[in-house]
């Protein structure tokens, strides 16, 4: 079986600073992988570098089979387009924009009917707030929208940057449960260091000088 993401040694460095030095991963479709490891360790580049915002100094990489190396810019625009929900710790939304605005984002670069994000927003729990501005919901609820916008273009693979980095507990344990609720519709991989992730891991690494080591 085909995986959907395949990774072998990947190496990349930045001057004189190497950041991931010989990168093996291999993830299966519908899987939720979490990377840990403290700020500063990588675990950012490495996301960066699967949704195909970075580029690897060498090595493979391999999403839905094809080498991203290997892809022109347009092709790079329209996998991250088409392919990709990218979870962002700060949220990115955009203040002028409405909840559903936001959600909608993702549906409206791809030329889609933006119907299904209203699916999305009932589905994370913000359908009653679909018309307030980010500046009118919490933190949590701002994630949500983020999620959602993630998740509105169907993507095949959604990568989440620390998403709970800004949360309290709470919404912290509220965006994990949603999380393990959509797992069954995409591929997920989660950079945190938060280890209560362990918990809706399918498979869990620890990135650690430059190299992953599987701690679950």
């Amino acid at each position: 079986m085909e995986k959907l993401v395949a990774l072998s040694g990947v190496v990349k460095s930045y001057s004189d600073t190497s950041v991931l030095t010989g990168i093996d991963l291999d993830i299966d479709q519908g899987e939720l992988i979490v990377l840990l490891g403290p700020s500063g360790s990588g675990k950012t580049t490495l996301l960066n570098l699967i949704a195909g915002i970075d580029t690897a100094n060498s090595g493979e990489i391999l999403v839905l089979g094809k080498d991203l190396s290997k892809m022109t810019d347009l092709e790079l625009t329209e996998y991250r387009r088409d392919s990709v929900g990218y979870i962002f710790q700060f949220y990115n939304l955009l203040p002028n924009l409405t909840v559903i605005e936001n959600a909608s984002l993702g549906l409206e670069l791809k030329g889609e009917k933006l119907d299904y994000a209203e699916v999305i927003l009932e589905k994370v729990g913000l359908e009653d707030k679909s018309q307030r501005f980010p500046a009118q919901l919490s933190g949590g609820e701002q994630q949500r929208v983020a999620i959602a916008r993630a998740m509105a273009k169907t993507p095949a693979l959604i990568v989440a940057d620390e998403p709970t980095g800004n949360l309290d507990k709470n919404n912290s344990k509220s965006v994990r449960n949603l999380f393990k609720e959509i797992a069954n519709n995409a591929t997920i991989i989660i950079a945190t260091h938060d280890n209560d992730y362990l918990e809706i891991a399918d498979k869990a690494y620890e990135l650690n000088e430059g190299k992953l080591i599987k701690i679950k």
